[in-house]
């Protein structure tokens, strides 16, 4: 838990895994650079690059050290694309995950998820209310797709769309009866518009949107989310 790290920490410029003061490298610059020992900077933050202290497991795959930061939790058998893909501190995965997004700080994804190629998942650090986002198992992000609410297990949020708090969805009366079937203990008020909030961290649901109207919908998801076994 790096909570309060920020405010305690300095910037540093890392090279490596060793860390240069900022004032020191503007002081000595130009002697360090004529005698050609001014460093070759790797990146300026407070924290060193997670491969540089954690070793991950034997099915964990990180293809850019840059994308994970030091801070987050990689639960066996995940696998973190270049790309667009990214991992904030305190945020991470609890199983066997595809990363080709963007987990920020505070958001979980459950195992067997697929964070596709862009999509966003927002952080307690901006884009949120401040309660963190989970995203259940066997869950797909569609790629550029946006999620500002937690999901249960089993949904899927189609490419390029955002499902926020107050994002307005629309469940037809039947889809409702099918939705409320998998969520037996939810209690779903009869009507056709619901707030994202208002669904937030219910099983099996498809959030699409209509080519035609551009009104965002939400069925009772029929597709089965499942990770190429041979990646993870």
């Amino acid at each position: 838990n790096l909570n309060g790290a920020f405010g305690i920490l300095s910037n540093v410029a890392w090279v490596g895994n060793t860390p240069y003061e900022l004032d020191y490298l503007r002081e000595h610059e130009i002697e360090m650079k004529l005698s050609g020992t001014y460093p070759v900077i790797d990146s300026v933050d407070k924290f060193p690059r997670y491969l540089q202290h954690i070793i991950p497991a034997d099915n964990t795959r990180i293809l850019d050290a840059s994308k994970v930061r030091m801070g987050a939790q990689l639960a066996p058998g995940t696998t973190v694309m270049p790309g667009a893909s990214y991992i904030n501190f305190n945020a991470g995965t609890l199983g066997a995950v595809m990363v080709e997004g963007r987990i920020s700080s505070s958001a979980i994804v459950g195992s067997g998820s697929d964070v596709g190629g862009g999509a966003s998942i927002l952080g307690v650090l901006s884009g949120t209310d401040g309660n963190p986002i989970s995203i259940g198992e066997n869950t797909l992000l569609g790629a550029n797709s946006v999620t500002g609410v937690p999901l249960g297990d089993g949904c899927i949020v189609d490419a390029g769309i955002a499902i926020l708090a107050g994002t307005k969805i629309s469940i037809s009366p039947q889809e409702l009866i099918k939705i409320q079937q998998a969520n037996p203990g939810a209690q779903l008020e009869q009507k056709s518009i619901f707030k994202g909030s208002e669904l937030q961290g219910l099983h099996g649901i498809h959030y699409r949107q209509d080519s035609t109207t551009g009104e965002i919908i939400g069925r009772r998801s029929t597709r089965e989310v499942t990770l190429n076994s041979e990646l993870h």
